[in-house]
C-alpha cells in the first residue's frame, strides 16, 4: 500500500503519515519516565515474604496427603502406646482423619461452574466410543 501511494501521486500523505508516526513516538520517549527511584524496603517485609512462602506451600497440600498423614500419626502412635501423650497423638490424628474426609467429600460434592466460550455451554468431555466407532465408519465411507 505504501508503495501504492508513491507511485499514484500519494507521496505528500505518505511523508505526512510518516512525520506523524515519528511525531508520536518522540512524545512516547518522553511520556514514559524511567524509574530512576529505588523501591523503599519495608521493616516487615521478610515476615512477610516468608508468611507468604509458608502459605503457598500449604496450600499445596491436598485433602488426601492430610488424611494419608493423619492416618499415618494415627498407626505410630498405636504401635507407641509407651509413649507418653502417645493417645491423646492417635486422638488428634484421627480428628484431623475426620476432618480431611468430611471435607474431601463436602469439595467434591459442590456444585461447578460450567464452562462457557462466548455465552455457549462448553462439553469438554471426550467423545464415547460408540460416537469414535461411527465417526471411524463415516471416515472410511466416504473414502
Amino acid at each position: 500500500m505504501y508503495n501504492k501511494m508513491h507511485k499514484s501521486g500519494g507521496g505528500a500523505m505518505a511523508d505526512r503519515i510518516e512525520r506523524e508516526i515519528e511525531e508520536i513516538l518522540r512524545k512516547l520517549d518522553s511520556f514514559v519516565p524511567e524509574r530512576t527511584r529505588r523501591p523503599v524496603r519495608r521493616v516487615g517485609e521478610p515476615f512477610s515474604a516468608a508468611q507468604s512462602w509458608f502459605a503457598h506451600r500449604l496450600a499445596r497440600i491436598s485433602l488426601k496427603q492430610v488424611m494419608m498423614w493423619s492416618l499415618f500419626v494415627v498407626l505410630i502412635a498405636f504401635f507407641a502406646r509407651s509413649v507418653p501423650w502417645a493417645g491423646w497423638i492417635m486422638v488428634g490424628g484421627l480428628i484431623v482423619f475426620a476432618t480431611a474426609f468430611v471435607l474431601s467429600r463436602s469439595v467434591s460434592s459442590a456444585p461447578k461452574t460450567q464452562k462457557r466460550w462466548r455465552g455457549q455451554p462448553l462439553d469438554l468431555s471426550a467423545p464415547s466410543w460408540p460416537d469414535r466407532v461411527k465417526a471411524w465408519l463415516k471416515g472410511r465411507r466416504r473414502a
